[in-house]
């Protein structure tokens, strides 16, 4: 037997049996934990869009927002940010990024015995226009919209879970549940009456800014303008175009918006611009009373005027609406949809 042989055989047991000599200190080898994570989704993005566009001249809408809304909607193949603080410290212990391929999805995480604050995101490095900051704490973690006055619409739906835990020797597997913590809102603009429509510009104010993953709050303190996305109705479409109508005659518009939640006692508002031939702009402000809770989609129906200006139909009664002709565009709001 070589040299290199004989000491192998020497190591191994002593190898083998570090973990089981080690009791009250499991920092070297630590505790294998099995962590199930499932997402909720509170809309059933299907039935809702069945319900609420059920004509069949809403049918092309429909199909067009079951394609916008799967990203914010999802509920597999999404990226998720893992992280264990420990309880006494509230310092980072273990940081682990992976991927959900099911609503249900189980990971094993080795920790040593100790007590820990388990935070978890979704889907926030999908998405370009939202940042997870102060990771060196949990009390400090809070994802933030950029710090601009304007800024795009979110790219996917965004989960957080916070769940205290005690890494002990009976204590073999975990639940964690994962909920959306930004919404959406839907316009869908009735153009029959107004012939001269060229485009429409939209956006929304009032949606929170930031939110802590600690103490699920969020954070209302700066004002941002959320720029909503022309939705294509044309399954093919592929690029982004100013004109509100869309080849197969549709005699819809709709723009559509990924936001945080708003304040349950403050109104919001949605700005829009209809822009008509020979460059005239109408301005509708819509204001809406009832909040925007994370995990709702909120669709508005509108009817726009020869004028280009728009009215909430009837079931809408919580929006009214504020309508200012000959409107004089500025460099503000120049939002391509």
């Amino acid at each position: 037997m070589t040299f290199v042989k004989r000491l192998f055989v020497i190591l191994l047991p002593l190898l083998l049996a570090a973990c089981t000599l080690i009791d009250d200190d499991l920092s070297v080898c630590g505790k294998q934990v099995l962590i199930n994570y499932q997402l909720q989704l509170h809309t059933e993005l299907s039935v809702q869009l069945q319900a609420e566009l059920a004509t069949e001249p809403e049918l092309p809408v429909r199909r067009a927002l079951e394609r916008w809304l799967a990203p914010i909607f999802v509920d597999t193949d999404i990226d998720v940010d893992l992280r264990f603080y420990s309880a006494e410290q509230d310092e980072l212990e273990v940081h682990r990024t992976d991927t959900l391929h099911d609503r249900h999805t189980s990971f094993t995480v080795i920790l040593p015995k100790e007590n820990y604050m388990h935070l978890a995101v979704a889907n926030v490095h999908s998405s370009t226009n939202i940042e997870l900051l102060d990771d060196e704490h949990s009390s400090t973690l809070h994802l933030s919209l950029p710090d601009e006055p304007e800024h795009h619409s979110l790219e996917a739906g965004i989960f957080s879970s916070r769940l205290p835990i005690e890494v002990s020797d009976t204590m073999q597997e975990l639940h964690v549940m994962m909920y959306m913590i930004n919404s959406a809102v839907v316009l869908v603009m009735d153009t029959t009456a107004c012939s001269e429509l060229a485009a429409i510009d939209g956006y929304v104010s009032g949606a929170a800014n930031g939110f802590a993953v600690y103490d699920s709050i969020y954070d209302y303190s700066a004002s941002r303008a959320v720029r909503m996305d022309r939705v294509p109705m044309a399954e093919t479409a592929t690029s982004v175009s100013r004109r509100a109508r869309t080849t197969d005659n549709v005699p819809y518009a709709c723009v559509a918006a990924a936001v945080m939640p708003t304040q349950d006692s403050t109104a919001w508002h949605i700005t829009l611009t209809s822009t008509l031939s020979g460059n005239r702009h109408t301005s509708t402000t819509l204001t809406i009373d009832e909040p925007l809770q994370a995990g709702s989609l909120r669709l508005i129906k509108l009817a726009m005027g020869e004028d280009g200006g728009l009215t909430p139909v009837s079931d809408n009664t919580e929006v009214g609406a504020t309508v200012e002709l000959d409107w004089k565009k500025g460099d503000d709001h120049d939002i391509e949809i």
